[in-house]
């Protein structure tokens, strides 16, 4: 079949405009980040960089700053790694894979709302599940406030994430371990390697794509985090928990801080170009070797 102009358009057309509308949308946020826009009312005076500068001046916005980044470092590797040991794990069980699957599977099917609920209330220093278990086994010492410190709440919220995504990055090691020769594995076995051996030899080096695949998905859901937070903590502590995501939202829309709300998604933009570009070429260098 021979193609013409009128099948590039068909094809490619929609995914243009919608790239179009996109792009457009992006260099609207810039322009609206270097205005004074204050309330819901359009304002459009323009005042540079100020509102960066104001942003580069508040301790909020570190605060929120530091806590992707711990979200990218304690999120993304636990993940990633509970994920490839699942997939493992279940490629030895045999028939029980097939009982065994769905039920690590489930949280991700699951909306943010509903693990942020669920999380909250076994969370909860009072009356929560965690902590009347401790309880109940005589393990009281280990009795925690949870998400009501300061100091924890942000990895607890992490907790939850990674129940959460393990079962996604488990699903792309299955499949790049089932892609694996199954004559490796039986060769390996005939001299005598341990499932240990196998795991480290074999396994780790033949899933380096599917590997490099989770991180960057990974990565890119913790620079944009923002449900588990609003529902499980609502920043709280004080504004503890806060991510970036989250501090946009408040700045726009609790505050009507329109521009400075704006500022903040660029540099959350600014992050994940940083960040997933160079990751992503990167990634793309190591496939074709």
């Amino acid at each position: 079949m021979r193609y013409n102009r009128l099948h590039v358009v068909l094809f490619l057309g929609p995914i243009l405009i919608i790239v179009a509308i996109l792009c457009g949308m992006i260099v609207w946020t810039v322009a609206v980040s270097m205005d004074n826009w204050v309330g819901m009312a359009p304002v459009w005076k323009f005042i540079g960089f100020e509102n960066y500068a104001t942003l580069f001046k508040m301790e909020r916005f570190w605060n929120a700053f530091k806590n992707n980044l711990i979200w990218m470092v304690a999120f993304i590797v636990p993940s990633a790694l509970l994920g490839l040991l699942l997939a493992y794990g279940l490629s030895l069980s045999g028939r029980a894979e097939a009982l065994f699957r769905p039920i690590f599977l489930y949280p991700l099917a699951l909306s943010f709302v509903v693990t942020g609920t669920l999380w909250a209330w076994m969370y909860d220093p009072e009356a929560g599940v965690i902590n009347n278990i401790l309880k109940g086994v005589g393990l009281g010492n280990f009795i925690q406030p949870w998400i009501a410190d300061p100091k924890q709440a942000t990895y607890c919220l992490i907790a939850a994430a990674i129940w959460q995504y393990t079962g996604f990055a488990m699903t792309l090691y299955i499949a790049a371990i089932r892609d694996i020769p199954i004559e490796i594995f039986e060769a390996a076995k005939v001299d005598g390697a341990s499932t240990l051996q196998i795991f480290r030899h074999i396994v780790v080096p033949n899933v380096t794509q599917a590997t490099m695949v989770t991180i960057g998905m990974l990565t890119i859901f913790s620079l944009k985090v923002f449900d588990l937070v609003w529902v499980i903590t609502f920043g709280g502590p004080g504004t503890s928990t806060e991510v970036l995501g989250f501090f946009m939202f408040v700045a726009t829309y609790r505050q009507a801080f329109v521009g400075l709300g704006a500022a903040i998604s660029v540099v959350i933009l600014i992050l994940a170009i940083l960040v997933v570009v160079p990751y992503s070429w990167w990634t793309m260098r190591r496939m074709r070797a």
